[in-house]
């Protein structure tokens, strides 16, 4: 691996260092977040909806380094799903080639996005019968890249392998003992499914992070379920208009004979893990575009995450507001990136970059008056840019109210509550612009309010 560098650029700071670039600003805020390190498993081959988010996750792929995609299902269900290829290994492999035939217009529009032939060579199968995926996981994992090495299961029913993890981690413990067990497991991060068994709930130690996103179930609805009902016509989204025709070979295979429209069960374990400058994977409670996150209840003491909390927004409180309220942009930013597929630069829109003059944390004395600035936010397509800064009140400690003013403009002034004790504002600016379709990005600070002494 190269090594981490710094290269100044007038008040800034560039880090650069294999697949990481972060700017650190006179203010010491970063942009973007470190680049994460993924690997999938799918059991494509049985609910075509691994195939539907497979189309999504590869017009995706410039946002990771994707370090391996593992097919586990060694041969396609009859009659539910009818690819051609009847292998899952093939299947994965065709979305692949299409995006290979895409690849040329794709990389117009983002440098990042990998060549397809490093995307097939890290492609491999999961079958009980082969250690191809085992031994990714393991050379990745060992890699001397400091980064931790984030993990996604897409689930695993009948007729599929035993999950590539699980085994990887019991040969880990085998020959390596719970010493190099324990170095090992430190550096995964989990936006899965929970197939790793014991590895999850009884050896020592437990996963750093594990977040749930397709459980648990409330109200007799799965999480992962609630994807299609709440996106799959937010802002006036349109499968067939969108993804599937004129788009090229990569939305021709989006296949629609699935029990929920646009079901695409396994899309929020990435979609977790974009960078819309609102998240950070680290803190699953601060809210995604695949919604907002608190501690599992059968698992205290440790950090596993699932679906289990509520947003207030449009007059209603429950678990489905905290997707609700991103529907549209996560939508509107997969439209987007299917005209990538054909569409050369110009003819496209782009996500505008949210820049802000201020630190993303700071603290302030109660009764403070401050102001946030996101002036100097812009669009890559020049397009005049709306903001709208809000408080995240589920997620803020500080009760009191905040004081905002001028919530419309790309300048901002926060008045501070008067507090007997410290606490936390977490405060949203998201900036749209005026493009077909409108794409947002946005930027969190968190500001400490002290009492005064």
């Amino acid at each position: 691996m190269n090594p981490v560098r710094a290269v100044r650029i007038g008040a800034g700071v560039l880090w650069l260092a294999a697949g990481i670039y972060s700017m650190q600003g006179a203010t010491g805020a970063l942009i973007p977040n470190e680049r994460l390190r993924l690997i999938i498993e799918t059991d494509a081959g049985g609910d075509p909806d691994d195939e539907q988010s497979l189309v999504r996750f590869f017009v995706y792929v410039n946002e990771w380094d994707v370090e391996g995609i593992i097919a586990n299902r060694p041969l396609a269900r009859d009659g539910e799903n009818r690819n051609s290829e009847r292998t899952g290994l093939g299947i994965v492999r065709r979305l692949v080639a299409a995006y290979g035939q895409c690849y040329s217009n794709l990389v117009q529009h983002d440098s990042r996005y990998p060549k397809p032939e490093q995307l097939l060579a890290r492609t491999v199968a999961g079958y009980d019968n082969v250690e191809d995926a085992v031994h990714l996981i393991i050379a990745a994992v060992d890699s001397p890249d400091p980064r931790p090495v984030w993990y996604s299961d897409w689930g695993t029913d009948h007729g599929a392998s035993t999950n590539n993890l699980r085994r990887a981690l019991d040969r880990v413990l085998r020959e390596r003992g719970a010493e190099g067990y324990a170095k090992f497991k430190n550096k995964l991060r989990l936006s899965s499914e929970n197939v790793f068994r014991e590895h999850t709930s009884k050896l020592e130690p437990p996963f750093p992070l594990w977040v749930d996103t397709f459980r648990p179930e409330l109200d007799r609805k799965r999480w992962y379920h609630r994807f299609s009902a709440l996106t799959a016509k937010a802002g006036g989204f349109d499968v067939e208009r969108d993804v599937r025709n004129g788009h090229g070979s990569l939305g021709a295979l989006y296949p629609t004979n699935t029990t929920h429209w646009q079901k695409e069960g396994d899309t929020m374990t990435f979609l977790y893990l974009v960078p819309t400058g609102m998240n950070d994977p680290e803190h699953p409670t601060w809210g995604s575009w695949a919604g907002r996150y608190g501690p599992q209840d059968e698992f205290p003491g440790k950090r596993y995450f699932w679906a289990n909390q509520k947003d207030a927004w449009n007059g209603t409180t429950n678990r489905d507001d905290t997707l609700a309220r991103w529907a549209a942009d996560l939508q509107n930013d997969f439209r987007a990136r299917m005209d990538w597929c054909v569409k050369p630069f110009a003819e496209a829109n782009h996500p505008p970059l949210v820049r802000l003059r201020n630190e993303t944390r700071l603290t302030v004395k109660s009764g403070e008056t401050i102001t946030l600035d996101a002036s100097e936010s812009s669009d890559p397509d020049g397009q005049q840019l709306s903001f709208q800064w809000f408080i995240y009140h589920e997620i803020s400690t500080c009760q009191e109210q905040a004081r905002l003013e001028n919530t419309a403009s790309s300048v901002m002034r926060l008045t501070a509550p008067h507090v007997s004790a410290s606490g936390d504002i977490h405060v949203i600016v998201a900036a749209r612009d005026t493009g077909q379709p409108p794409l947002a990005r946005y930027r969190r600070v968190i500001v400490t309010v002290d009492p005064e002494r």
